[in-house]
């Protein structure tokens, strides 16, 4: 093999560990593992090379060890990327037997078969279980792409493994780079490392640009969506078409006092709670956003106005019987809350945000505490909905 190819793929690699290392700066943590496994695969591809200007058999287990704590690391990054437990013990001790079989080869038993089988079996190990637990937890494309990139690259490394007896001459002391073994991992490994790091770097970046995006649009003290996050959601739901239903909008009742007597830890503790209370009462399919301060606003899609009244009413009932004990707040806290249906007619959903707003006034107006609800007349003028035998609800 010539020796400038042989320096290609070091360089490579050299090139993707940077380009990890790179992203793992800009908050990609998943791709640390994947960096430092690169730059110790681009290492270990250059001893073959530099190894016979100073001989020593010292370079090939050092080049077996610096491989096998590569594949190590790529199986790191994929339980990482898949959430799942490092299996740090076992995967350790897959480490310490391939490394301790390629020094028997190397030291004792003098097979350059024997150390390449080690060293490929234990490497294929210790992605294959990774891949393993992988395998169950792919939810995105860009899962699916990643497992079938280390898929490969596990594939070719089985398949060196046990087919050394083929790609090896049976003379030891034969130079490993003129070997048909030697030429084989070049080419595949030219092939697929940057096949593999592409994917690897597409689903690190891909996690970043997630986590930006949801700090985008969620709201960080509660959890649901602020207000940008929720005209999103909005805006995709309607991409085919309105979406009739019903809009509330709910507000914790003199919540300034809160955080005048008892300090904003507090007042974010209620706020956080209210969320809470919401969150657990919503139907699937409903969109729930904190749309600044005390308000929330929740989008109930395909749901007709007694539904709604009963989620509110749900909802009210249940935060006005929390237990605040651990706050220093010693008497009930209630939130008041204004209903409107999203009509066909209407032009946007603005306008039934804003008939569910005047509302949410009065029930405020009305003593706090309070669910009402609101439609148009006919006229366009806004007027409340007299609660009907059938509705009791309404009434707070």
């Amino acid at each position: 093999m010539d020796e400038h190819f042989a320096f290609l793929l070091p360089i490579i690699m050299a090139v993707f560990g940077g380009a990890f290392l790179f992203a793992w700066r800009w908050g990609a943590r998943n791709a640390l593992p994947w960096g430092a496994g690169y730059l110790c695969g681009g290492v270990a591809f250059c001893i073959p090379v530099i190894a016979p200007y100073f001989p020593s058999r010292f370079w090939a287990l050092l080049a077996d060890a610096l491989f096998a704590t590569s594949f190590y690391l790529y199986g790191q990054g994929i339980l990482q990327h898949a959430g799942a437990k490092d299996m740090r013990l076992v995967r350790m001790a897959i480490w310490a037997v391939s490394v301790g079989l390629c020094a028997f080869a190397i030291f004792g038993s003098h097979s350059l078969r024997l150390e390449l089988a080690a060293s490929d079996l234990g490497c294929f190990l210790l992605i294959a279980l990774p891949l393993g637990v992988m395998a169950r937890r792919m939810r995105r494309k860009v899962d699916h792409a990643l497992f079938a990139a280390v898929s490969l690259v596990a594939l070719d490394t089985l398949s060196r493994g046990t087919t050394v007896m083929l790609t090896t001459p049976s003379d030891q002391r034969a130079a490993f780079l003129s070997t048909d073994y030697a030429f084989l991992m070049q080419v595949l490994a030219s092939m697929l490392a940057p096949v593999m790091a592409l994917t690897a770097l597409a689903a690190s970046v891909s996690r970043v640009v997630a986590d930006y995006q949801r700090d985008a649009f969620t709201d960080p003290l509660t959890g649901l969506l602020n207000r940008r996050g929720f005209w999103d959601a909005v805006a995709l739901r309607e991409r085919r078409g309105k979406v009739p239903g019903c809009v509330v909008i709910c507000d914790i009742d003199h919540f300034k006092r809160i955080n005048d007597a008892h300090g904003h830890a507090v007042g974010d503790a209620v706020i956080t709670a209210f969320a809470a209370t919401i969150r657990a009462d919503l139907p699937p399919g409903a969109i729930a956003a904190r749309f600044g301060g005390e308000e929330f606003l929740i989008h109930l899609p395909r749901t007709r106005p007694d539904e709604a009244v009963g989620f509110a009413q749900a909802v009210r009932r249940s935060f006005a019987g929390a237990d605040w004990d651990g706050t220093g707040i010693s008497y009930p806290l209630t939130a008041s809350f204004g209903l409107s249906e999203y009509l066909e007619d209407d032009s946007s959903l603005e306008v039934a945000i804003e008939r569910a707003d005047l509302a949410m006034y009065e029930a405020k107006l009305a003593g706090r505490d309070k669910v009402r609800i609101m439609k148009s007349n006919g006229t366009g003028d806004m007027v409340p909905e007299a609660p009907a035998p059938q509705l009791r609800l309404i009434a707070g």
